[in-house]
């Protein structure tokens, strides 16, 4: 064979190899064989389990080390139908719970099982009595059963599990499906109509696979009465019962496509059970094989074996189902709380409708009215200068509750875009906190500018402030936010000092505004920030929260407190020096 000097380099695994030019050897094939053995399931739920089942195979061959009697027969098979009679129960309605065709394949399969089994012990019991009889009943029903149960598991295991395919496969497949439902936002009849038939196919065909075996099973069963196979049991061989060789046979191939189709990538503890099982399984066959008469050591282990499989299959089955219910209520419990989340959203949904129609006609009202007064009068702008001021203020006032919607609805959809620059924000404070101050028709309320406890005179200009602190953030969003929340303190405070000050910490700033009105409700105070929340008869209860936003986009915090004894409130937001946003 000639081999050229072409390295095979398989990034993911990191192996590397000669490629033949002639050779058919499928390399991926033998690399995938080989994962198999040093996968950790392999060894921890196939190799590690072997090992005690080797060395009770190896005792097992002194046939005379456990004999026991047609009673200890009938308690171990009567058991076992009751474990095999639960597990059907439990599979049936794992594959109810989850629309499942693999449990519901497996849970019929081992209720017909129960059955040969319960035909099995209750002959043998019965007739006891005729040793000639039962040396061959026994071994050929007990062929019937494992028959039918290893077939079963195999076509199981080999035909249904494509439906749950691995996690990674599963994860793209509903990836493939949103994509497809954002695209159309529908699924067309031909699909729908299309999956029905494959799900009545599938049905149809569980039901012929279930009937053919179990004829196949029910017919060695029933034939055992009155016919004794050729060769079912040889006493001069080291395989006493060669009908063993088959259900072993199916056992492996069925061990075989599990890991063949890798189920046990599967999170359900159910597969890991079947593993197990299909393990004990493998070895109750091998040591039925050299089981010289009924009820010797091999016999006995054999059956007992049996029992052991059919137990870990409802422990497993148990797990399963604790996870299940467990995951279940944790997902009725998100259910009920996000039902709770959209109840309570309607709720502000309500709310804001009412508070947004309230404020909307509140300054259409008077613009409307005012607007129609003038366009009906005739004389100079200086008669009717107040009410044109009144129009004004009205078109302020409404242009404000226009654009904190509109704010309110870029934050939502995540497109509230930040013009950042280096500015000044003393200098900038300072002008917004004069022209505020000049603003303010009460004399009983002063506003106060401080730069680290040292308290600037507003009267100054800009030039000989002698006091800068820079910053790199959107100048006009750091002026809506402290104009937001200065209007309030101002709205609230009908008499004292409103106390704004701007500190600088490490890497960041702090400002700060201290108003001596009423404070802020204990109830509104823990979702102030929230959307819709309001302290306030009027307002829309956005105005925090867009505050809120544009501080968190500057990588910043604001929170607001009570004074003490309910003195006024303060609030504070910080913004980092240099931002990297």
């Amino acid at each position: 064979m000639e081999w050229y000097n072409t390295t095979y380099n398989d990034e993911k695994s990191g192996r590397f190899g000669l490629i033949g030019n002639s050779s058919n050897i499928n390399v991926d094939k033998c690399f995938k064989v080989l994962d198999i053995f040093s996968n950790k399931v392999f060894l921890k739920y196939t190799l590690i389990p072997s090992i005690p089942l080797l060395l009770l195979a190896v005792i097992t061959v002194d046939p005379y080390l456990w004999v026991g009697s047609e009673l200890h027969h009938f308690y171990i098979e009567l058991f076992a139908v009751i474990l095999s009679g639960v597990i059907a129960f439990y599979y049936i309605l794992h594959a109810r719970n989850l629309n499942d065709k693999f449990s519901l394949f497996i849970g019929i399969g081992f209720a017909v099982s129960a059955s040969i089994d319960l035909l099995h012990v209750a002959v043998s019991y019965g007739l006891m009595e005729h040793v000639d009889f039962l040396k061959y009943f026994i071994p050929q029903t007990w062929f019937a059963g494992r028959i039918f149960l290893s077939s079963m598991l195999l076509v199981a295991i080999a035909k249904y599990s494509f439906l749950f395919p691995d996690e990674k496969v599963a994860r793209k497949v509903n990836e493939n499906v949103r994509k497809y439902d954002r695209i159309t936002n529908t699924r067309s009849f031909s699909d729908n109509e299309q999956e029905r038939k494959n799900e009545d196919k599938l049905q149809k065909n569980l039901i012929i696979y279930l009937i053919f075996l179990g004829a196949i099973a029910g017919s060695i069963a029933v034939v055992s009465f009155v016919m004794i196979f050729p060769a079912s049991v040889l006493d001069e061989y080291s395989i006493h019962r060669p009908y063993e060789i088959p259900p072993l046979v199916l056992f492996v191939l069925a061990l075989f496509f599990f890991y063949k189709k890798k189920l046990y990538l599967k999170k359900d503890v159910i597969y890991k059970g079947i593993l197990i099982y299909l393990i004990i399984d493998i070895f109750s066959q091998i040591i039925m094989s050299y089981s010289i008469q009924s009820f010797d050591t091999a016999h006995n282990v054999a059956h007992v074996l049996k029992d052991l499989g059919y137990f870990v299959n409802i422990i497993a089955l148990a797990i399963s189902g604790i996870r299940y219910t467990i995951n279940l209520r944790e997902r009725n419990e998100l259910i009920q709380s996000q039902y709770e989340q959209i109840k309570e959203s309607e709720k502000l949904k309500d709310e804001f409708i009412n508070i947004a129609a309230h404020e909307l006609r509140t300054p259409i009202q008077p613009i409307l009215a005012l607007s129609i007064f003038l366009y009906n009068k005739n004389g100079t702008i200086e008669e009717y200068k107040e009410h044109i001021e009144i129009i004004i203020k009205n078109s302020k006032r409404l242009q404000k509750l226009s654009e904190e919607i509109l704010d309110a609805a870029r934050i939502e959809s995540r497109t509230l875009n930040l013009n950042l620059e280096k500015f000044d924000i003393i200098s900038v404070m300072h002008t917004m906190i004069r022209d505020y101050a000049n603003q303010i028709n009460c004399d009983n309320v002063t506003i106060k500018f401080f730069h680290e406890n040292t308290e600037i005179d507003l009267d100054l200009e800009i030039d000989n402030l002698k006091r800068s602190l820079f910053i790199y953030a959107d100048k006009n969003r750091i002026n809506q936010v402290v104009s937001n929340v200065l209007i309030n303190s101002i709205k609230f405070t009908k008499q004292g000092n409103i106390d704004v000050g701007v500190r600088k910490g490490d890497n960041r700033i702090f400002v700060r505004i201290k108003d001596s009105g009423p404070g802020i409700d204990r109830d509104i105070l823990p979702r102030l920030f929230d959307k819709f929340v309001t302290g306030s008869p009027s307002g829309t209860g956005l105005g925090l929260y867009i505050c809120r936003n544009i501080i968190e986009a500057h990588g910043g915090i604001i929170w607001a407190e009570n004074n003490d004894e309910n003195k006024g409130a303060t609030f504070t937001f910080t913004l980092p020096i240099v931002s990297t946003h």
